[in-house]
């Protein structure tokens, strides 16, 4: 199994930023203040997955998202439904897809924008290492799939070993190294044109890694932990993909902090923790450089989802913060994992 360093929550020390004076305390009671048209969110509590409706916030399971292991590629999982469709095994390794109303055995990063298709790597075993920690994997192969057909496309072959990270308009992002590692190492994010089968690196070697990370366009948001100071919190780095230039968003200090993705205007998500018993934590949207706009006396534990109603956040319950400012709660459920747009 390839691990992705998108999902993996990294908890960090924080605080020391100006802030917005401006902030919305959450809704007392599930499905209070509502204003977004109804609809369903995907959502699994990693025993069952289904949908969350809004916004009465009724969980319903949904057995046609089923997925078992794949007896014949250890790490790889199917679905049952058909067409069959083959992904990465794994919790949150599923997103709800829309345009075809069926699960995809791949996280919310990884499916196209139009829904019609979804990428996942795969390492290349070496039948030398006999799964004993011997000789490392051949390399890694990148693998399109067409929702509508199951078909698979090989779209890449690299000796290097890689993560795919996010299917994007403009390609493939992939993570070198592949998986998150406990010291910091040169940290590399390659681009494939599926089209073309061809790759061309991006970042080469920067130190600014490992950590939970999003990409937008020409960008890659990343808490990274600083190489001059490899036992030190990680802070939140804009890393500019172009020239490798990076510049520091959210710089910890004394508190836990956790960096949950992005809002629909491309802006980073933090949730920050004092670590004293019964503290339940503080969400902020980061403006700018050093500047926060608080959006919740509350954190959240989960990768956020923005879409057309909001940013669906997941912790304590699951919570829609509007473009209003308003910050609902949903449904009681705790913990969990969002797993797509709300549809």
């Amino acid at each position: 199994m390839v691990a992705g360093l998108f999902g993996l929550m990294v908890l960090a020390a924080c605080g020391g930023m100006s802030a917005d004076p401006a902030q919305t305390a959450p809704s007392s009671s599930p499905g209070s203040q509502q204003a977004a048209a109804p609809c369903r969110v995907p959502f699994t509590d990693f025993k069952t997955t289904g949908f969350i409706s809004y916004p009465d916030g009724t969980f319903t399971a949904d057995p046609s998202a089923a997925i078992t292991p794949d007896p014949r590629r250890p790490g790889f999982a199917h679905t049952a439904a058909s067409p069959v469709l083959t992904g990465v095994a794994g919790n949150g390794n599923e997103t709800y897809d829309w345009k075809f109303s069926r699960w995809l055995p791949a996280a919310h990063e990884l499916v196209s924008p139009d829904g019609s298709q979804y990428a996942y790597s795969e390492l290349i075993p070496n039948p030398a290492s006999q799964g004993l920690g011997g000789p490392p994997p051949l390399g890694t192969l990148i693998h399109v799939v067409d929702v509508a057909t199951a078909t698979d496309h090989v779209v890449y072959q690299s000796a290097d070993l890689l993560s795919a990270a996010a299917f994007r308009p403009e390609g493939i992002y992939l993570f070198q190294p592949a998986g998150i590692a406990n010291t910091v190492r040169p940290f590399y994010v390659w681009l494939v044109d599926p089209s073309t089968h061809s790759a061309h690196k991006l970042l080469g070697g920067k130190i600014v890694g490992p950590g939970t990370s999003a990409l937008t366009a020409g960008t890659l948001w990343i808490m990274a932990t600083d190489p001059s100071n490899p036992k030190g919190a990680p802070t939140l780095l804009r890393v500019e993909l172009s020239d490798g230039s990076q510049s520091t968003w959210y710089e910890p200090t004394t508190t836990f902090a956790g960096f949950l993705g992005l809002d629909g205007l491309g802006r980073p998500i933090v949730s920050t923790f004092s670590g004293t018993n019964g503290d339940p934590g503080t969400t902020w949207i980061v403006t700018a450089a050093s500047t926060t706009h608080q959006i919740a006396e509350a954190g959240f534990s989960a990768m956020a989802i923005a879409d057309g109603h909001g940013v669906w956040l997941s912790g304590n319950g699951l919570f829609l913060y509007t473009a209003a400012g308003a910050l609902n709660k949903v449904s009681n459920v705790v913990g969990g994992s969002i797993l797509g747009a709300c549809g």
